[in-house]
């Protein structure tokens, strides 16, 4: 009913043109609102029957002597997702036994027989002919479609071709059969099953219900719960919707006559009874529009859990601010337009300012860019007739509402109005850098934050990142794996001149007070520093360290620095380069802020990947110098890059000779000193055979160092001999001139180094064999024995330098004098053994390191060991003397250069 309002302001109800309708109908107002929609549905004859059924006493009979029975005799009127067809079914099987034209006492019998009231039959036939009249005079359907004609019952069909099929077949075909016949007649049923059911639902609104999900029982409209009636035909299944006749009140609260429903139906039959609720508004980018999730609800009950809706058409402003925020501010969309592009690439600019500078006030708040947009866009946008075609149209008639206003709540929508806003400011949404930038930022160039890292292998990208404890915070150096092993850890140590200011400020803050005084004011004292040109390709700390001492002008101060304990103070992870390393297809292969350790992990793999594509330069199987001259470097191109390598030759695994690309200097030039010997000897066949029968005393040297393999040991002291006779201290040939000059020093030299290793080997044998005599039961045994395993282990001709072998005798000599002082002070001894451990220890660490590198050990690094020994001959056998003057003092200095 609708409220109309009289002069004196009383509202006066009055019927609307469907509550006129329901009133002629002479049945329950539910019952009569079925009908109505039976119209609309196209099933009028189905829901007369039903109407006139529910609106009666039910005609089926339950007897309680004979309920089992009843039961089973109503199953044939059963359908199992809807109580009401089961009167469709009871209506047609009456129906069908009144046309065969029986009498009436045969009808009764009939009814007894499928325990239906033959009295309320003829009830519910009289009532169903009022209601049919009643809508036909309505106009609500015609005589020829208001009553029902039974379907015709479907008979069962054999195959064309079952008579040409053995046993076995025919029985397949048969069940084939049935299950097609089965499901013809379901397909009969169900074509009306949602007409008639959307028809019902709109007088049955109210009794819809929703299984509990964690029980047999049914939520309804308003909190309440109901149960299936158990005499119904869904009792057992128990589906999800059901839609129910009248809900009755016994023990429980039961639903009976019901049926499955989907719950879409409600919101459809009944669009003014759901309530709509929003919530989780957002920007969603692939839809490219502001979009909400929708709730339905009847009578509190959910109807619809969530769906996505445009969220504009229900709250433009909130929409609208939404779309600027997300689609706009924060830049989740695709746009293409000009503005977009151009603001997006200034934003990145100055972010990237923010990120050099490590300070986030440069560029504005998200407030101040959403400020921007909010007072250029409009609220709404009305689309206009304006035609981008100059020719003239006539203009439609204007109709009510056309041209609907728009809110500016998605793609396509702000599309629209940035075409028409940009014919009168094509700058209208262009920002500026006054705009974005809080304060100037003329400290951050292109000087002081490079965007390459340059070498003398090219340019390599570096980024900037401002975020603490992210993996990528400070300013990271992308590296390609073939350059790896020639970069400098001294080198990098200095970052960008835009950030070393805070590194050093920070390692001096690290220092002792006494120490850091010397520095106030620190920022002076950086700049001073700075000022006078420090060599960037070597560490900071040592010329940091001179740099303090000159201030203080007391040379003394250096010794107060502990340099050990300055570099292994951690500072904040943005004060290293992070390196990412990258193959020849720019995937990362491994990313981190420890040079040495990535070089250790990928070290090999550069030195290979270096020679991969180098062909051109290399050559396999040389026998003899017809490779030109090899000069010390040669550049190429690697995809974009310009390198540089050294060429060298190599002994390859299988003793063969190979011309390679070295990726350092001093890889190739530990590997051409091997090669060329190698190629020597076979210029050299005839002296080196003769050189492999061996050396004056052999035989007694090998039967004294008989730890070690006799063939091993010649082959040992072979090499030994070609190393020194051949090379020495000579600089390494390069072209045929000099290698054929290089064969006849060989020669006339080969005799003389002879001789000389003879008589060093039999003074090392010698020294060897005293020493051994006396180990057994003395407390150092065990710590002789690994001394000698350190010098005299096979391999040890070649690993011995020249100039040590004459020493060799003497090492081994004074560990003999050590064995008979050591009962004199124990404790001495043992305080010398630990200063010594600490210096070798340093010392097998890098060089571990380089092994694991693939990089070679260095010539000073090399001589530090020998170093060691001699300072053993110091502390431990003083009498026999070192060459210079040697202390763990003086070898903790030499270390610092070295390291």
């Amino acid at each position: 009913m609708q409220p109309i309002e009289k002069k004196s302001n009383t509202p006066r109800y009055r019927l609307t043109k469907l509550g006129e309708q329901m009133a002629r109908l002479p049945i329950d107002p539910k019952i009569a609102r079925i009908l109505l929609a039976a119209k609309k549905h196209d099933c009028m004859a189905e829901i007369l029957v039903i109407a006139s059924a529910l609106s009666i006493q039910d005609p089926r009979e339950r007897p309680l002597e004979a309920r089992d029975a009843a039961a089973k005799a109503h199953e044939r009127f059963t359908d199992k997702q809807s109580d009401f067809l089961a009167y469709l079914n009871i209506w047609d099987s009456f129906q069908r036994e009144r046309d065969k034209g029986l009498p009436n006492k045969q009808l009764m019998q009939w009814c007894r027989q499928y325990f239906l009231s033959h009295l309320r039959m003829r009830e519910w036939r009289e009532l169903h002919h009022q209601l049919a009249q009643t809508a036909i005079e309505m106009g609500l359907t015609t005589k020829e479609a208001a009553f029902r004609r039974p379907p015709e019952v479907r008979q069962l069909t054999s195959s064309e071709n079952a008579g040409d099929q053995d046993l076995s077949a025919k029985l397949k075909q048969k069940q084939l059969d049935k299950k097609q016949h089965r499901a013809q007649i379901r397909a009969a049923k169900e074509a009306g099953y949602e007409q008639i059911h959307r028809a019902l639902l709109t007088g049955l609104i109210a009794n819809v219900g929703m299984k509990s999900p964690d029980g047999n029982d049914y939520t309804g409209a308003r909190g309440s719960r109901f149960h299936l009636f158990p005499a119904s035909a869904l009792f057992k299944a128990k589906p999800k919707w059901v839609m129910a006749a009248e809900l009755v009140e016994t023990t429980k609260l039961y639903a009976r006559d019901v049926a499955v429903i989907q719950p879409e139906w409600i919101e459809q039959e009944a669009p003014h009874l759901v309530r709509y609720h929003y919530f989780e508004p957002h920007w969603e980018q692939k839809r490219g529009e502001v979009i909400a999730s929708e709730r339905v609800t009847l009578y509190g009950l959910t109807v619809l859990p969530r769906r996505p809706v445009s969220y504009g058409r229900i709250a433009p402003e909130e929409a609208r601010e939404i779309f600027i925020r997300s689609a706009l501010v924060a830049q989740e969309c695709d746009l293409k337009a000009d503005f977009f592009v151009h603001n997006k690439k200034l934003i990145k600019e100055i972010t990237e300012l923010e990120h050099k500078s490590r300070k986030q006030d440069v560029l504005v708040d998200d407030e101040a860019l959403f400020a921007f947009y909010h007072e250029r866009l409009p609220d709404f946008y009305t689309a206009n007739a304006v035609s981008d075609d100059p020719k003239p149209k006539k203009q439609p008639a204007p109709q009510k509402n056309r041209l609907k206003p728009l809110p500016l709540a998605d793609i396509r929508t702000f599309q629209a109005w940035l075409k028409t806003a940009e014919r009168d400011n094509p700058r209208l949404l262009f920002l500026s850098r006054d705009d974005l930038m809080q304060h100037a930022a003329a400290h951050i160039t292109e000087e002081q934050f490079p965007k390459h890292w340059q070498t003398a292998d090219g340019k390599f990208k570096l980024s900037y990142r401002f975020e603490p404890h992210h993996p990528l915070d400070g300013v990271t150096l992308t590296l390609p794996l073939t350059v790896l092993n020639r970069i400098s850890p001294a080198a990098l140590e200095w970052l960008v001149p835009g950030m070393i200011r805070e590194k050093i400020q920070l390692q001096i803050k690290a220092l002792p007070k006494q120490i850091r005084r010397i520095c106030v004011p620190v920022p002076e004292f950086i700049t001073q520093f700075l000022s006078q040109n420090p060599d960037r390709n070597a560490p900071i700390l040592p010329q940091l360290a001179q740099a303090i001492a000159k201030t203080a002008g007391d040379i003394r101060i250096l010794e107060q620095i502990n340099q050990d304990e300055w570099a292994a103070f951690r500072l904040p992870e943005h004060c290293y380069f992070n390196l990412r390393i990258i193959d020849d297809g720019g995937q990362e292969l491994a990313m981190g802020r420890d040079l040495i350790q990535i070089q250790q992990q990928l070290g090999k793999a550069a030195a290979t990947t270096f020679r991969d594509n180098t062909q051109e330069f290399e050559r396999d199987n040389v026998t003899a110098w017809d490779i030109g001259t090899l000069p010390e470097s040669i550049k190429f191109a690697r995809g974009k890059q310009q390198l540089t390598g050294y060429l060298g030759l190599q002994k390859e695994k299988d003793g063969r000779i190979a011309l390679r690309l070295f990726d350092t200097s001093a890889a190739a030039e530990q590997a051409h000193r091997l090669g060329v010997i190698e190629l020597m000897k076979l210029q050299l066949k005839e002296q080196v055979k003769d050189l492999n029968k061996g050396i004056q005393g052999f035989t007694q040297a090998a039967m004294l160092l008989k730890h070690i393999n006799a063939d091993t040991l010649r082959d040992d002291l072979t090499q030994a001999v070609c190393d020194r006779a051949f090379i020495g201290e000579d600089e390494l040939p390069r072209n045929e001139k000099a290698f054929k000059e290089q064969i006849k020093r060989a020669r006339s030299r080969l005799p003389a180094v002879k001789e000389a290793l003879s008589r060093y080997l039999q003074e090392t044998a010698a020294a060897y064999a005293e020493l051994n005599g006396k180990l057994g039961k003395h407390p150092l045994t065990h710590l002789m024995r690994q001394r000698l395993q350190t010098l005299l282990a096979a391999g040890f001709a070649t690993r011995t330098p020249w100039a040590q072998w004459p020493r060799l005798p003497i090492y081994l000599k004074a560990m003999t004098l050590r064995l008979e002082k050591y009962s004199g002070n124990p404790a001495r001894d043992a305080a010398r053994e630990a200063d010594i451990q600490e210096l070798e220890q340093m010392w097998q660490e890098k060089t571990d390191g380089l092994v694991k590198q693939g990089q070679p050990v260095s010539d000073d690094l090399a001589a530090f060991r020998w170093m060691i020994e001699e300072l053993r001959v110091s502390l431990f056998a003083q009498e026999l003397k070192t060459p210079h003057p040697v202390s763990v003092k003086r070898l903790l200095k030499e270390w610092e250069n070295i390291s």
